[in-house]
């Protein structure tokens, strides 16, 4: 990681800029997943406070931590990526993560955001068709509206489906 960072302070190529933060993003984000499930089923029925608010606040917190954590380098120097880059790649990667965890458990919650980071990260920032722009949002630009769309409405998905269902056991 130290050596791409270099390397993109180096040659200051934008794609190797943003490939940086978007796995700065990932790296901070998916640790998170171990820990969407409960400790226990039975607990989480029996609870006299409600887990649907809890569980809301979690994916919350984990884009919010990851948000914070990749724009932490502006404090000291040259930020690695557009502020709005860093908290749209941060809301959908915590989205996909929470979906991986309803999808296939906390264990193995990882799988998404990690297989659609490679996936964007090979293709790069496309712009035709219109459908890869969609499926590459992590790599698009800051400031473009299909890429931000795409995040909000995966992080969308992402917190109320963890919400209501949990992380699958």
């Amino acid at each position: 990681m130290t050596v791409l960072w270099w390397l993109g302070q180096v040659n200051d190529v934008p794609r190797l800029r943003l490939s940086i933060a978007l796995l700065t993003v990932l790296v901070v984000t998916v640790p998170f997943g171990p820990g969407l499930a409960g400790a226990d089923p039975a607990l989480d029925r029996t609870a006299a406070l409600a887990w649907l608010p809890r569980r809301a606040a979690h994916i919350l917190a984990v884009m919010a931590t990851a948000a914070v954590v990749t724009a932490m380098p502006a404090l000291v120097g040259e930020p690695v990526a557009a502020a709005e880059f860093l908290v749209r790649d941060a809301a959908g990667v915590g989205g996909l993560l929470a979906l991986g965890g309803v999808a296939w458990g906390a264990q193995w919650a990882w799988l998404l955001p990690v297989g659609w980071t490679l996936t964007a990260l090979l293709f790069g920032p496309a712009t035709s068709p219109a459908y890869r722009e969609v499926l590459t949002w992590m790599m698009q630009p800051a400031g473009t509206t299909s890429a931000t769309a795409t995040a909000v409405a995966i992080a969308l998905v992402g917190v109320v489906s963890h919400a209501a269902f949990g992380g699958r056991r």
